[in-house]
């Protein structure tokens, strides 16, 4: 599931809102592993354009 996020995040990065959308589904399906993976990712990949609403949205999902 986690290179599936991937793509789809990719393909939604154009939007803030459907980013957010995405990034808050995925979080469904995706192990607590994988979630601080796609932390990373999202770092490496959209260099601080999306900091804040990564953050909002994965930080609480990393301290449990």
């Amino acid at each position: 599931m986690l290179e599936q996020t991937k793509i789809v995040l990719s393909n939604v990065s154009f939007d803030l809102g459907l980013f957010r959308k995405e990034l808050i589904k995925a979080l469904k399906w995706l192990q607590p592993s994988e979630v601080a993976a796609l932390k990373n990712w999202c770092s490496e990949n959209f260099s601080g354009r999306f900091d804040e609403i990564v953050s909002e949205v994965l930080h609480p999902q990393l301290s449990l």
